[in-house]
């Protein structure tokens, strides 16, 4: 009977050993870091400026969860069971697919072709584009648009049987390109370029295009602005074994298998000037061999092309920050303007308008006045008036342009607004923002007028006073 006691006792004591291991362990075992594309819980403060953190022994549960010892081997050793065993996911952002591929679960519904944007969506996100690429001309610089294609979109054989199948006949890319024609923007279309290769220019486990991707887009982009350029095709490359891509790390933070890469045997001269990984929101660029100046407005797919486009300009900007401000391009002068956004959030062009005073437009036609068909409010932003509203969608055709009419002490001026989808509106695809220079109103007050255009008849959809004093929000 003691020997059982005895028994009983080491073996409440070894289970509970193990329990207690991740906590005791946590002052001794290293951090490994955040490998899972998340922000780990911070440790909580017991009093918070309200008073005490009634909230803190919730909070310091949710950091132990996310830092306790040995978590990356655990969380790496639940996923190979799982996506070895069972071909699941233990994470929600990653698709286990065929072969040891890897996919981003954020880029399904592209894939399915499922929850698409309206027609009139389309036109917002098209006309958007057109906007930015007048202004930009009008400054007398060049502009390109190009959207980086999600994996599954070029490489859709690997994902699982399960997932493979369509809900429309196009996705909402497909569906964008003929309005991209339409509203003449100046489109580098990289679907057709690397669908010509017969290379996989993907990483297998990395949502992102390999180097010789990064290089084939970067020659397409700099041919289609007529710049003589390097094109890599004579330099020579290593491979190596030794790439974690995004979705492996996410899946195994610790137990990753590195994937093969090439590197360009090639001395690169350009240097950071502001910023100092390719990671940085904001990052500047100086290159004495380079010629002109750059302006690129990128996502987490400009990373691999940044030394290849660095080393090509004497000055290059590489900016992450949206809503875009076009006023980098006064600030910096870039000679090139190149706006990549890849293809899972097409839509925020034409729910997020760039920070861009409204272009000037003049309209002879004769106004037909509509009773409140239109809603009006603004704010204050710095030096600019922040006018926006939602249009009634039965004045309007699809394509229709939405202008505000400013009238002030110096006489009537119009203005095309920026076209976009206001959530708080009830996500409505007829919404409508501006932006005003306060310097280009005279007296304490002003009228605005919204209008739209259609079939060929100018319409005054809502009219309404203002006071240069006010700064409110109807």
């Amino acid at each position: 009977m003691q020997k059982k006691r005895i028994g009983y006792l080491l073996y409440i004591m070894i289970v509970l050993g193990i329990c207690l291991l991740p906590l005791l362990a946590m002052g001794i075992r290293p951090d490994v870091g955040n490998r899972e594309n998340r922000t780990p819980a911070p440790w909580p403060s017991l009093y918070k400026e309200d008073g005490f953190n009634w909230a803190y022994l919730q909070e310091a549960g949710d950091y132990f969860t996310d830092h306790f010892a040995f978590r990356q081997e655990l969380v790496s050793a639940d996923a190979r069971i799982r996506t070895e065993l069972f071909a699941v996911s233990p994470v929600d952002s990653v698709i286990v697919g065929k072969d040891g591929w890897l996919y981003y679960a954020a880029t399904l519904d592209d894939y399915q072709h499922k929850d698409s944007v309206s027609e009139r969506m389309l036109f917002n996100m098209a006309h958007n584009l057109a906007l930015m690429q007048e202004y930009t001309q009008l400054l007398g610089k060049t502009f390109l648009f190009t959207v980086a294609p999600n994996k599954n979109s070029l490489y859709g054989d690997s994902m699982p049987d399960r997932l493979n199948y369509r809900l429309g006949d196009n996705s909402d890319m497909e569906r964008l390109m003929p309005w991209l024609e339409r509203e003449k923007v100046n489109y580098v279309d990289l679907y057709e370029l690397f669908r010509s290769r017969d290379e996989v220019l993907y990483y297998a486990r990395d949502s992102h295009w390999n180097q010789k991707g990064a290089v084939l887009v970067c020659n397409a982009l700099l041919d289609a602005a007529g710049r003589e350029h390097e094109n890599y095709e004579e330099i020579a490359f290593e491979k190596t074994t030794d790439y974690l891509g995004d979705l492996n790390l996410m899946l195994f933070p610790v137990t990753a298998r590195p994937e093969e890469q090439i590197r360009y045997q090639k001395e690169f001269t350009w240097e950071y000037s502001q910023g100092d990984d390719v990671e940085d929101n904001f990052i500047q660029t100086t290159c004495e061999n380079g010629n002109g100046s750059l302006l690129l407005y990128r996502d987490s797919f400009g990373n691999s092309m940044l030394p290849y486009l660095a080393e090509e300009f004497r000055t290059a900007v590489f900016s992450k920050q949206v809503p875009y401000p076009m006023t980098d391009l006064v600030t910096y002068d870039p000679d090139l303007v190149i706006v990549e956004r890849v293809e899972r959030h097409l839509p925020t062009l034409g729910r997020i308008p760039p920070l861009m005073s409204g272009l000037s437009r003049s309209l002879q036609e004769e106004k037909t006045v509509v009773d409140s068909a239109a809603t009006l409010r603004f704010s204050k932003e710095g030096s600019y008036w922040k006018m926006e509203g939602l249009a009634d969608a039965a004045y309007m055709n699809t394509d229709s342009p939405i202008y505000l009419e400013v009238e002030d002490a110096a006489g009537v001026k119009t203005y095309e607004a920026f076209c976009v989808a206001l959530s708080d509106e009830g996500t409505q695809d007829y919404g409508y923002q501006m932006y005003l220079s306060e310097i280009l109103l005279e007296g304490d007050t002003f009228r605005i007028r919204v209008m739209t255009q259609k079939d060929d008849r100018l319409l005054v959809l809502h009219e309404e006073e203002i006071r240069t004093g006010d700064e409110r929000k109807d």
